[in-house]
């Protein structure tokens, strides 16, 4: 457990002093500060945005984004965890460590994975404050939590879906292959909606409860629902398995 806590650490470590981290906290700065200067009509114009302009809109709002661009942003944080190892050619050193190899996969998909989710509860926060700040209408605590309830749905279900990332940057043994199966996936989901079968592609479903294709489009199926979590628990046993089982050499 010592040795499993110790791998942990050495992940955050490595996080913390990488670019990855202050690049990614700025841009969920960045993101609902934008968002909110221009739902409330303080820079740009309203009319960008459909449906309610009050708290309780642009918190869906805040959904929506995260829905369609949150596969880019956490999956490149499971790419530059794994991907990295191969591009620096570290992991033969991760290899010698004490641990077995589950112990290091895991170790890097945990702190992923808080990490991801960090940023979705900072993205949420700035996103309040700005709120609050430009005087949005509707602004109570009642509509935040309720707003947070489905925000951190869509979160959950898309850092989830994220998840396979790792695995497909062990396969490719770098940055560049995973990152192209995550625009593959976009792509899917896309194309989805023509071959009218959209709420049974993964990649589709959070989109889809953010509301982002028609407040319609929100009431899914529990089998729908439950997609994500098995794509993802599809690509965590994959990543863990190709960690223990490949040629790391």
């Amino acid at each position: 457990m010592n040795q499993w806590l110790s791998a942990l650490w050495v992940e955050v470590l490595k996080l913390r002093r990488s670019r990855l981290f202050v690049i990614s906290l700025v841009v969920s700065l960045l993101v609902p500060v934008m968002i909110g200067l221009v739902f409330s009509g303080t820079i740009g114009s309203q009319s960008a945005f459909e449906g309610e302009i009050n708290v309780a809109g642009f918190l869906k709002e805040l959904g929506i984004v995260v829905s369609m661009g949150g596969l880019i942003g956490f999956g490149f944080v499971y790419s530059w965890s794994f991907g990295r190892e191969y591009s620096d050619r570290t992991v033969k050193d991760l290899l010698a460590l004490p641990l077995s190899r589950y112990g290091v996969a895991a170790a890097k998909i945990v702190v992923s994975t808080l990490l991801c989710e960090v940023l979705s509860l900072f993205m949420f926060i700035a996103g309040c404050i700005t709120a609050w700040l430009t005087g949005l209408d509707g602004w109570s605590l009642e509509v935040i939590v309720q707003g947070f309830s489905g925000y951190a749905q869509i979160c959950l279900m898309v850092v989830v879906l994220s998840i396979p990332v790792a695995w497909m940057a062990c396969i490719g043994r770098g940055f560049l292959y995973p990152l192209g199966i995550v625009l593959l996936t976009i792509v899917i989901a896309q194309f989805g909606g023509a071959l009218g079968i959209v709420e049974y592609i993964p990649w589709a479903i959070p989109g889809l409860l953010s509301g982002a294709s028609g407040e319609e489009s929100a009431h899914l199926e529990l089998v729908s629902r439950l997609l994500p979590f098995l794509t993802g628990t599809v690509g965590l046993i994959g990543t863990l398995v190709w960690w223990r089982y490949a040629d790391q050499t």
